[in-house]
Protein backbone atom coordinates (compact mmCIF):
# COMPACT_ATOMS: atom_id res chain seq x y z
CA UNK A 1 0.00 0.00 0.00
CA UNK A 2 1.41 3.41 -1.01
CA UNK A 3 1.95 6.32 1.35
CA UNK A 4 -0.84 8.20 -0.42
CA UNK A 5 -3.26 5.32 0.15
CA UNK A 6 -2.29 5.20 3.82
CA UNK A 7 -2.87 8.93 4.21
CA UNK A 8 -6.30 8.65 2.61
CA UNK A 9 -7.27 5.80 4.92
CA UNK A 10 -5.95 7.68 7.94
CA UNK A 11 -8.40 10.47 7.15
CA UNK A 12 -11.26 8.14 8.10
CA UNK A 13 -10.09 8.10 11.69
CA UNK A 14 -9.64 11.86 11.73
CA UNK A 15 -13.16 12.38 10.37
CA UNK A 16 -14.58 9.95 12.93
CA UNK A 17 -12.88 11.83 15.76
CA UNK A 18 -14.12 15.15 14.39
CA UNK A 19 -17.75 14.04 14.19
CA UNK A 20 -17.74 12.44 17.64
CA UNK A 21 -16.05 15.45 19.24
CA UNK A 22 -18.57 17.85 17.71
CA UNK A 23 -21.50 15.81 19.04
CA UNK A 24 -20.00 15.28 22.49
CA UNK A 25 -18.84 18.87 22.98
CA UNK A 26 -22.29 20.18 22.03
CA UNK A 27 -24.00 17.72 24.37
CA UNK A 28 -21.64 18.55 27.23
CA UNK A 29 -22.07 22.29 26.78
CA UNK A 30 -25.84 21.96 26.90
CA UNK A 31 -25.77 19.67 29.92
CA UNK A 32 -23.02 21.62 31.67
CA UNK A 33 -24.82 24.95 31.43
CA UNK A 34 -28.30 23.54 31.99
CA UNK A 35 -27.35 21.55 35.08
CA UNK A 36 -24.66 23.85 36.53
CA UNK A 37 -21.51 21.75 36.16
CA UNK A 38 -18.24 23.61 35.65
CA UNK A 39 -16.42 20.31 35.18
CA UNK A 40 -18.66 19.20 32.33
CA UNK A 41 -18.34 22.62 30.69
CA UNK A 42 -14.56 22.37 30.97
CA UNK A 43 -14.68 18.88 29.49
CA UNK A 44 -16.74 20.32 26.63
CA UNK A 45 -14.01 22.90 26.02
CA UNK A 46 -11.49 20.09 26.11
CA UNK A 47 -13.43 18.36 23.34
CA UNK A 48 -13.61 21.62 21.40
CA UNK A 49 -9.82 21.81 21.36
CA UNK A 50 -9.86 18.25 20.06
CA UNK A 51 -12.11 19.43 17.24
CA UNK A 52 -9.38 21.87 16.26
CA UNK A 53 -6.77 19.12 16.41
CA UNK A 54 -8.93 16.83 14.26
CA UNK A 55 -9.41 19.59 11.70
CA UNK A 56 -5.66 20.24 11.70
CA UNK A 57 -4.97 16.55 11.14
CA UNK A 58 -7.50 16.38 8.29
CA UNK A 59 -6.16 19.52 6.60
CA UNK A 60 -2.59 18.34 7.09
CA UNK A 61 -3.34 14.91 5.66
CA UNK A 62 -5.10 16.41 2.65
CA UNK A 63 -2.17 18.69 1.89
CA UNK A 64 0.30 15.87 2.53
CA UNK A 65 -1.34 13.78 -0.18
CA UNK A 66 -0.36 16.37 -2.80
CA UNK A 67 2.52 15.07 -4.91
CA UNK A 68 5.98 16.60 -4.88
CA UNK A 69 6.48 19.62 -7.12
CA UNK A 70 9.26 21.96 -8.20
CA UNK A 71 9.18 23.95 -4.97
CA UNK A 72 8.59 20.92 -2.73
CA UNK A 73 10.81 18.10 -4.02
CA UNK A 74 10.21 16.09 -0.84
CA UNK A 75 6.46 16.56 -1.06
CA UNK A 76 4.12 18.30 1.38
CA UNK A 77 4.30 15.73 4.17
CA UNK A 78 5.22 18.19 6.91
CA UNK A 79 2.01 20.14 6.43
CA UNK A 80 0.20 18.20 9.16
CA UNK A 81 2.99 19.04 11.63
CA UNK A 82 2.71 22.73 10.81
CA UNK A 83 -1.07 22.59 11.23
CA UNK A 84 -0.87 20.89 14.62
CA UNK A 85 1.80 23.36 15.76
CA UNK A 86 -0.55 26.27 15.10
CA UNK A 87 -3.41 24.50 16.86
CA UNK A 88 -1.27 23.85 19.94
CA UNK A 89 -1.20 27.59 20.72
CA UNK A 90 -4.99 27.78 20.59
CA UNK A 91 -5.31 24.77 22.88
CA UNK A 92 -2.96 26.25 25.48
CA UNK A 93 -4.86 29.55 25.37
CA UNK A 94 -8.19 27.78 25.97
CA UNK A 95 -6.72 25.83 28.88
CA UNK A 96 -5.38 28.96 30.54
CA UNK A 97 -8.81 30.60 30.24
CA UNK A 98 -10.48 27.60 31.91
CA UNK A 99 -8.03 27.77 34.82
CA UNK A 100 -8.44 31.54 35.19
CA UNK A 101 -12.21 31.18 35.19
CA UNK A 102 -12.46 28.36 37.73
CA UNK A 103 -9.45 28.47 40.06
CA UNK A 104 -10.58 31.58 42.02
CA UNK A 105 -13.98 29.96 42.60
CA UNK A 106 -12.36 27.22 44.70
CA UNK A 107 -11.82 29.79 47.45
CA UNK A 108 -15.36 31.17 47.32
CA UNK A 109 -18.82 29.75 47.84
CA UNK A 110 -19.67 30.19 44.18
CA UNK A 111 -20.53 26.60 43.34
CA UNK A 112 -23.60 24.44 42.98
CA UNK A 113 -24.43 20.76 43.22
CA UNK A 114 -24.71 19.50 39.63
CA UNK A 115 -27.65 17.42 38.47
CA UNK A 116 -27.02 13.64 38.24
CA UNK A 117 -27.51 13.96 34.48
CA UNK A 118 -23.97 15.39 34.35
CA UNK A 119 -22.64 12.10 35.69
CA UNK A 120 -24.45 10.15 32.99
CA UNK A 121 -23.14 12.33 30.15
CA UNK A 122 -19.59 11.99 31.47
CA UNK A 123 -19.69 8.19 31.61
CA UNK A 124 -21.40 7.86 28.23
CA UNK A 125 -18.82 10.20 26.71
CA UNK A 126 -15.98 8.20 28.23
CA UNK A 127 -17.28 4.93 26.81
CA UNK A 128 -17.79 6.42 23.34
CA UNK A 129 -14.28 7.87 23.28
CA UNK A 130 -12.86 4.53 24.37
CA UNK A 131 -14.46 2.95 21.29
CA UNK A 132 -13.09 5.73 19.06
CA UNK A 133 -9.62 5.20 20.54
CA UNK A 134 -9.75 1.49 19.76
CA UNK A 135 -10.74 2.12 16.14
CA UNK A 136 -8.19 4.87 15.51
CA UNK A 137 -5.36 3.04 17.26
CA UNK A 138 -5.80 0.01 15.02
CA UNK A 139 -6.18 2.19 11.92
CA UNK A 140 -3.02 4.14 12.80
CA UNK A 141 -1.07 0.89 12.99
CA UNK A 142 -2.36 -0.27 9.62
CA UNK A 143 -1.63 3.05 7.90
CA UNK A 144 1.57 3.90 9.81
CA UNK A 145 0.15 7.36 10.50
CA UNK A 146 1.97 9.22 13.27
CA UNK A 147 -0.64 11.96 13.45
CA UNK A 148 -3.51 9.48 13.72
CA UNK A 149 -1.58 7.51 16.33
CA UNK A 150 -1.19 10.70 18.38
CA UNK A 151 -4.86 11.44 17.83
CA UNK A 152 -5.83 7.97 19.07
CA UNK A 153 -3.84 8.48 22.27
CA UNK A 154 -5.66 11.78 22.68
CA UNK A 155 -8.92 9.84 22.29
CA UNK A 156 -7.83 7.56 25.12
CA UNK A 157 -6.88 10.54 27.27
CA UNK A 158 -10.28 12.12 26.67
CA UNK A 159 -11.99 8.87 27.59
CA UNK A 160 -10.11 8.69 30.87
CA UNK A 161 -10.83 12.37 31.58
CA UNK A 162 -14.56 11.94 30.99
CA UNK A 163 -14.74 8.80 33.10
CA UNK A 164 -12.73 10.50 35.83
CA UNK A 165 -15.03 13.50 35.67
CA UNK A 166 -18.01 11.20 36.08
CA UNK A 167 -16.46 9.58 39.14
CA UNK A 168 -15.63 12.98 40.62
CA UNK A 169 -19.14 14.29 40.03
CA UNK A 170 -20.52 11.42 42.08
CA UNK A 171 -18.93 13.06 45.13
CA UNK A 172 -20.87 16.25 44.44
CA UNK A 173 -24.06 14.33 45.14
CA UNK A 174 -22.89 13.62 48.69
CA UNK A 175 -22.37 17.18 49.87
CA UNK A 176 -19.10 18.06 48.15
CA UNK A 177 -20.07 20.48 45.34
CA UNK A 178 -16.58 22.03 45.43
CA UNK A 179 -15.32 18.90 43.68
CA UNK A 180 -17.00 20.17 40.51
CA UNK A 181 -14.90 23.36 40.52
CA UNK A 182 -11.72 21.48 41.38
CA UNK A 183 -12.32 19.10 38.48
CA UNK A 184 -12.87 22.05 36.13
CA UNK A 185 -9.56 23.58 37.21
CA UNK A 186 -7.73 20.28 36.79
CA UNK A 187 -9.24 19.87 33.33
CA UNK A 188 -8.02 23.36 32.43
CA UNK A 189 -4.49 22.38 33.45
CA UNK A 190 -4.85 19.18 31.44
CA UNK A 191 -5.84 21.19 28.36
CA UNK A 192 -2.74 23.36 28.79
CA UNK A 193 -0.57 20.26 29.14
CA UNK A 194 -2.13 18.70 26.04
CA UNK A 195 -1.43 21.83 24.02
CA UNK A 196 2.15 21.97 25.24
CA UNK A 197 2.69 18.28 24.43
CA UNK A 198 1.45 18.84 20.88
CA UNK A 199 3.66 21.92 20.60
CA UNK A 200 6.73 20.02 21.80
CA UNK A 201 6.14 17.08 19.47
CA UNK A 202 5.54 19.37 16.48
CA UNK A 203 8.72 21.34 17.14
CA UNK A 204 10.69 18.11 17.53
CA UNK A 205 9.47 16.85 14.16
CA UNK A 206 9.81 20.14 12.30
CA UNK A 207 13.38 20.55 13.56
CA UNK A 208 14.26 17.10 12.13
CA UNK A 209 14.45 15.41 15.50
CA UNK A 210 14.37 11.62 15.42
CA UNK A 211 13.83 8.94 18.03
CA UNK A 212 17.18 7.31 18.86
CA UNK A 213 15.61 3.93 19.57
CA UNK A 214 13.91 3.92 16.17
CA UNK A 215 17.20 4.84 14.53
CA UNK A 216 19.01 1.96 16.24
CA UNK A 217 16.21 -0.39 15.21
CA UNK A 218 16.60 0.68 11.58
CA UNK A 219 20.35 0.19 11.87
CA UNK A 220 19.87 -3.39 13.02
CA UNK A 221 17.41 -4.02 10.21
CA UNK A 222 19.89 -2.76 7.60
CA UNK A 223 22.50 -5.14 9.02
CA UNK A 224 20.09 -8.02 8.37
CA UNK A 225 20.39 -7.45 4.61
CA UNK A 226 22.81 -9.96 3.01
CA UNK A 227 26.27 -8.62 2.04
CA UNK A 228 26.00 -5.57 4.29
CA UNK A 229 29.12 -5.75 6.45
CA UNK A 230 28.42 -2.73 8.62
CA UNK A 231 26.44 0.48 8.87
CA UNK A 232 28.82 3.42 8.95
CA UNK A 233 26.23 6.16 9.44
CA UNK A 234 22.46 6.33 9.58
CA UNK A 235 20.21 9.38 9.86
CA UNK A 236 16.46 9.71 9.98
CA UNK A 237 13.83 12.41 9.85
CA UNK A 238 10.06 12.56 9.97
CA UNK A 239 8.01 14.10 7.20
CA UNK A 240 4.52 14.12 8.62
CA UNK A 241 3.57 10.46 8.97
CA UNK A 242 6.45 9.31 6.78
CA UNK A 243 9.98 8.32 7.73
CA UNK A 244 13.00 9.23 5.61
CA UNK A 245 16.28 7.41 6.24
CA UNK A 246 19.78 8.10 4.90
CA UNK A 247 22.26 5.29 5.47
CA UNK A 248 25.88 4.61 4.55
CA UNK A 249 26.63 0.90 4.36
CA UNK A 250 29.96 -0.92 4.22
CA UNK A 251 30.38 -3.61 1.55
CA UNK A 252 33.22 -5.78 0.24
CA UNK A 253 35.89 -3.74 -1.59
CA UNK A 254 36.34 -6.22 -4.43
CA UNK A 255 32.80 -6.22 -5.81
CA UNK A 256 31.68 -4.40 -8.94
CA UNK A 257 29.66 -1.21 -9.00
CA UNK A 258 26.66 -3.16 -10.24
CA UNK A 259 26.93 -5.57 -7.32
CA UNK A 260 27.17 -2.69 -4.84
CA UNK A 261 24.15 -1.09 -6.47
CA UNK A 262 22.23 -4.35 -6.15
CA UNK A 263 23.00 -4.48 -2.42
CA UNK A 264 21.75 -0.91 -2.07
CA UNK A 265 18.55 -1.88 -3.86
CA UNK A 266 18.05 -4.77 -1.45
CA UNK A 267 18.49 -2.41 1.49
CA UNK A 268 15.94 0.01 0.03
CA UNK A 269 13.41 -2.74 -0.64
CA UNK A 270 13.83 -4.23 2.83
CA UNK A 271 13.47 -0.85 4.56
CA UNK A 272 10.36 -0.06 2.52
CA UNK A 273 8.89 -3.32 3.79
CA UNK A 274 9.63 -2.12 7.33
CA UNK A 275 7.56 1.01 6.78
CA UNK A 276 10.24 3.52 5.78
CA UNK A 277 8.89 5.79 3.05
CA UNK A 278 12.15 7.01 1.54
CA UNK A 279 15.60 5.45 1.78
CA UNK A 280 18.87 6.84 0.47
CA UNK A 281 21.70 4.29 0.55
CA UNK A 282 25.37 5.08 -0.03
CA UNK A 283 27.89 2.21 -0.23
CA UNK A 284 31.49 2.39 0.94
CA UNK A 285 34.19 -0.28 0.56
CA UNK A 286 35.35 -2.19 3.61
CA UNK A 287 38.99 -1.62 4.62
CA UNK A 288 40.03 -3.46 7.80
CA UNK A 289 42.85 -1.07 8.63
CA UNK A 290 40.56 1.95 8.30
CA UNK A 291 37.87 0.25 10.34
CA UNK A 292 40.34 -0.31 13.17
CA UNK A 293 41.29 3.36 13.17
CA UNK A 294 37.64 4.32 13.46
CA UNK A 295 37.15 2.17 16.55
CA UNK A 296 36.86 4.17 19.79
CA UNK A 297 39.94 3.96 22.01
Amino acid sequence: MSASDNLQKAQRGAYLSLIVYIILSAAKFIVGYSYHSAAVRADALNNMTDILVSIAVIVGLKISIKPADKNHPYGHLKSENIATLLVSFIIMFVGVQVVIQNFPRIFSNDYHTPNPVTIVISFVSGIIMLAVFYYNFRLAKRTNSRSLHSSSLDNLSDSIVSLGTGVGLIFTQFGFPIVDIILATVLGLLIVYTGFSIFRESIFTLSDGFNERDLELYRQEVLEVPDVIDVKTIKGRYHGSSVFVDVTIVVKPDITLDEAHEICDRVETYMHEKGVSSVYVHPEPYHPEKAEKDLPK
